[in-house]
């Protein structure tokens, strides 16, 4: 359930309160006056909530005039009452506002402290869990990993035609995966000290490779169609959990397997192939910076295409103003407009008397006994004030 808050120009009321009422079937619309125009607020559900607010942005609200706010409601009552199974299964609309899904995607592309730590942290793990060939501590490493959201601002960048949010996921996905390159290669120069025995790393992904055993480090040397799948998969779900305002770090997990453990991989070998002189480990790296490539260009074409699928539309170009604002008037016979109810009672030429109507006896409807009970209380009353 949202809370849609509009404030508009007094001039612009009537259109927006009718176009409301009759276009889109809003009922309870609170309105209410504020400094320079007038605020409506009304709720509507989840569905809905995109439908809505293309509706008013084509109608100019939020575009050219007026401000547009959705707040979320955690509880309503009474509650509406359950739609039908067969809406709920056709419902193919994003649950909610272009609006809102880009301002969520847009915070998590930013560049922070946190995103460069939560980068380089795991990708130290993911670099521990391919040397010891430990799935455990490569998944952790996948719970940690943060690749979702600089991915996300490229696809909805370009499927909304916002060019900053577009360069700016993408500037800070080549800056994540550069430190995680750089922390592959630093693991591959202390290897020696990492692991201490014979044969070293390099004999035994030579090994492994040679017998055709597919460890965590070897599995990640190229890749088959199975990981085309995974990445199509994993673009798709992104976009849908997003959609629906619910991005699950499970969802997360999906980008970060196809991205931070081959990423890793990728310096950690190369280095490892130059400093041993490995063409196999070499080779290794090689095939892991392709698999890094594959993965990023097939999830974020697959995060378009779902966007598409759920309707998004690019974001309008202008953006909203209020001009002369304080030269907008109500229109006094409009019935939209609030008026101080003191104002009016001390305009009015009738006499208005507060009246008060007792609540019925809950022994029943009042009789002749209670008729004359009230006589006597009042006969009692005009004495004592004698």
């Amino acid at each position: 359930m949202k809370q849609v808050q509009i404030v508009v120009p007094y001039d612009r009321t009537e259109s927006v309160f009718n176009f409301l009422l009759e276009n889109l079937k809003v009922r309870n619309i609170i309105r209410l006056n504020i400094e320079n125009g007038h605020l409506l607020q009304f709720r509507i559900s989840d569905d809905a909530t995109m439908e809505t607010i293309e509706k008013l942005k084509f109608l100019g609200v939020g575009v050219e005039y007026g401000f547009i706010d959705i707040l979320d409601l955690k509880a309503s009552l009474p509650r509406e009452s359950e739609e039908s199974s067969k809406e709920k299964i056709t419902q193919r609309e994003a649950m909610l506002a272009i609006e809102e899904i880009y301002e969520n995607v847009k915070s998590g592309t930013s560049l922070s402290f946190d995103f460069l730590a939560f980068v380089i942290l795991s990708a130290a793990m993911a670099g521990f869990g391919l040397i010891q060939n430990n799935v455990t501590i490569i998944v952790a490493s996948m719970l940690l990993s943060p690749l979702m959201g600089p991915m996300l601002g490229v696809a909805l960048g370009y499927v909304v035609r916002d060019r900053g949010l577009f360069l700016k996921g993408t500037v800070n996905e080549l800056i994540a995966l550069t430190l995680s390159f750089a922390v592959g290669a630093i693991l591959g120069v202390a290897m020696p000290l990492l692991y201490p025995y014979t044969p070293s790393l390099v004999g035994v992904v030579e090994n492994d490779w040679a017998a055709g055993v597919l460890s965590e480090i070897t599995r990640r040397g190229g890749f088959s169609p199975l990981d085309v799948g995974i990445a199509i998969f994993s673009g798709a779900a992104i976009a849908i959990s997003v959609t629906r305002g619910d991005m699950s770090s499970l969802v997360g997990v999906a980008i970060s397997a196809a991205l931070m453990p081959p990423a890793v991989n990728v310096g950690m070998m190369i280095t490892l192939g130059l400093v041993g002189g490995s063409p196999v480990a070499l080779g290794i790296g090689v095939g892991s910076f392709f698999l890094v490539v594959m993965n990023i260009a097939v999830i974020d074409i697959a995060a378009i295409i779902m966007f598409r699928i759920k309707r998004l539309a690019p974001i309008a170009d202008k953006s909203a103003h209020w001009r002369a604002v304080t030269q907008f008037t109500p229109v006094k016979s409009s019935d939209l407009y609030h008026t101080n109810t003191v104002e009016k009672a001390e305009t009015e030429t009738e006499e208005v008397l507060a009246t008060f109507t007792p609540a019925p006896s809950s022994q029943g409807p009042p009789g002749k006994h209670d008729e004359e009970k009230s006589k006597d209380d009042s006969d009692q009353s005009t004495n004592k004030h004698k």
